[in-house]
């Protein structure tokens, strides 16, 4: 690791208090990660857990040591940086992080108090030109926007202005060029400043959906404070303009408009009505309304209900879905927002799924309460998977009641089904139901190769399969976090493509343990069998089936033979001792039963030339998978 060179710390540069850490970490440009002062992960964003993993090989999690699982070969440098941000609360930039496309920022994490709670780590792709700064918006909607009468501020995730329309000069009484300058949340009243916060957390947590009508008091340039409403969406996702669109009126200018949109509202209702997303607001103290015209079709009306309000939606909704979605609406008043997918009933009684999603406001100066957000009909892509499942009510029967697991999976991860023998195999039960994404698998088990060294996870079967690496027959030792058992899975997997010609990814699993351990029992039995044929005072030989070619020889036959095991090894037993090989495989061959001895009297003659007579059997026997015989040898030559 290294800094390149010309680039300083900032010494003596403070970071401001974070207001909302959780934000600002899940909407950051680059990927970034929170480290506590003990070095242990937080929290972090998507993009950080992607760069960690092509760094790594393997998935961050909280409480894990950056120091451990990022930086082991510069542990000492990393922790002398990190210890400088904590003392001086120093950013540092362009940290190179070597043999990788990646370089590191490091700055203080400060809550909202002002106290040092950890550091920012930024991992920033160099190969991104652009990087350090977010999208600007492209021109056709600078255009727009610059020929709007009302104020429209883009703010970056970091909550910085990148484009200011020329209006705010009207509006605020500050030029474009002095806006960009501002920290716009400082000019903020401070009784309206808790507030504002809340509403713009939602607005970042529920992109795509406009959160309208939040009043505030802001600083203007004449000295005081005027009152203006403002309407923001979370646009971070779209390449074209890549910011938090805030569109800003003086509440006067508002008050005297006769209620004609401006232009910025203009084309966000256009898109809108050209998409498939329904937006609705349900204000829950009058019980009146606002939808778009695709939210009452996607509710299966061919023209606008006359009545919508909460008990009129919950209406909608099937009945055995209808508790649950009550409290899931109760609950997002704690909670800010909902998230859910529901199956609702047409007028004409048929039956559709939609997925819900939007946020609860409450207005501090009026107390009126509202629910807002957007209605997607997802009924295609549920009959879809429904169909891939049960095609045939046969074919599932014999997926849920085949021994071998089987786990069905979309390309992002999502774990879409499991067969009760895959169920029963990782001990999930009807009361413990199976995870529902790869992510929350990693919750559950740790997996290791056979020798019991570490798999990083992206050598999982899983992973493997996504990314059409070849993982047939593949076999690994599963071991259970919480229940501490271990089992050897075999894996094969594939893929085939829905019916939108999506791709859907599949492995079946046959659990290997049973049959791993009778193998470790036949060897530790086979070993403990050679240790007592080596050690035996008996002389003994083993010999293949066919030629009777020596493979092991004891030392009690080495000394009644007269040959060593190097001189006997490849070549067939008693040969050296002067007995013709026809006789040996005349006596190998005997029919009878092979489980049984054979015995035969020979004379052979020693190394030395002493001359013996010997009586040895042969049994039939078992090792490394392989027949062999087991010559037993006893010196008769001076019976009587």
């Amino acid at each position: 690791m290294k800094r390149n060179r010309g680039t300083a710390t900032d010494a003596g540069k403070k970071t401001a208090p974070n207001e909302n850490i959780k934000t600002s970490i899940s909407n950051a440009y680059h990927g970034v990660v929170l480290i506590d002062k003990d070095y242990a992960i937080q929290k972090f964003n998507p993009h950080f857990e992607s760069a960690f993993s092509q760094i790594t090989g393997t998935l961050p999690r909280r409480g894990l040591s950056i120091i451990n699982s990022l930086f082991l070969k510069d542990k000492e440098e990393m922790f002398a940086l990190f210890e400088q941000v904590f003392k001086d609360q120093d950013t540092i930039n362009n940290i190179r992080i070597e043999d990788t496309n990646y370089s590191m920022r490091l700055e203080p994490a400060l809550d909202r108090k002002g106290n040092l709670i950890g550091a920012f780590l930024y991992l920033i792709n160099e190969k991104d030109a652009d990087n350090s700064e977010p999208p600007k918006p492209q021109m056709n909607f600078r255009a727009l926007l610059e020929s709007s009468t009302d104020a429209v501020i883009v703010f970056s995730a970091e909550g910085k202005p990148i484009y200011v329309s020329p209006s705010i000069e009207k509006v605020l009484g500050y030029t474009p060029e002095e806006t960009m300058q501002l920290d716009l949340y400082t000019n903020v009243h401070p009784d309206d400043l808790l507030a504002n916060q809340k509403i713009m957390e939602k607005v970042i947590l529920n992109p795509g959906i406009p959160v309208k009508g939040h009043r505030s008091r802001i600083l203007h340039k004449d000295g005081s404070y005027h009152v203006y409403d403002s309407t923001a969406v979370n646009l971070l996702n779209d390449p074209s303009i890549g910011g938090i669109v805030d569109n800003i009126k003086e509440v006067i200018e508002t008050e005297n408009s006769n209620g004609e949109d401006n232009q910025f509202t203009e084309l966000y209702s256009n898109a809108i009505e050209n998409s498939k997303i329904g937006v609705w607001e349900i204000d829950l103290t009058s019980g009146k309304s606002i939808r778009s015209r695709i939210h009452d079709q996607i509710f299966g009306y061919k023209e606008q209900a006359a009545q919508w309000d909460l008990p009129t939606l919950l209406q909608h909704i099937h009945v055995k879905d209808r508790s649950a979605a009550k409290e899931i609406f109760e609950a997002a008043k704690a909670d800010g927002s909902f998230d859910f997918e529901v199956r609702v009933i047409w007028p004409d009684q048929s039956v559709h799924w939609l997925a819900l999603k939007g946020i609860y406001v409450k207005s501090p100066e009026t107390g009126i309460e509202k629910l807002s957000g957007s209605v997607v009909d997802i009924t295609l892509r549920r009959n879809n998977f429904q169909a891939l499942l049960n095609s045939e009510s046969r074919l599932k029967s014999i997926i849920d009641n085949i021994s071998e697991g089987l786990v069905v999976a979309d390309k992002g991860g999502r774990l879409l089904y499991w067969n009760t023998a895959a169920s029963k195999m990782h001990d999930f039960s009807s009361l413990q139901s199976p995870p529902k994404s790869f992510t929350e698998l990693l919750k559950y088990f740790k997996v290791e190769q056979l020798n019991g060294k570490y798999l990083p996870v992206s050598k999982w079967p899983l992973p493997r399969l996504l990314n059409n690496e070849n993982v047939d027959g593949l076999e690994v030792r599963v071991r259970s976090i919480k229940n501490r058992w271990a089992k050897i899975f075999r894996y094969n997997g594939g893929s085939f493509a829905d019916r939108e010609g999506n791709l859907v990814y599949f492995l079946t699993i046959s659990d290997r343990t049973e049959l791993s351990n009778i193998k470790k029992h036949l060897r530790d039995s086979e070993e403990r069998f050679l240790d007592a044929f080596h050690a035996s005072p008996v002389a003994l030989c083993i010999t293949s089936n066919k030629d009777a070619i020596c493979l092991e020889i004891n030392k009690s036959a080495e000394e009644l033979l007269g040959y060593s095991y190097e001189e006997y090894t490849g070549k067939p037993i008693l040969t050296l001792n002067s007995v013709p090989l026809a006789e040996i495989r005349k006596i190998f061959s005997r029919k009878g039963d092979p489980s049984k001895s054979r015995e035969s009297k020979l004379s052979i003659s020693t190394k030395r030339g002493q001359k013996r007579l010997i009586l040895f059997s042969v049994e039939q026997v078992t090792l490394n998978g392989e027949e062999c015989r087991l010559t037993v040898f006893v010196d008769i030559t001076n019976s009587k």
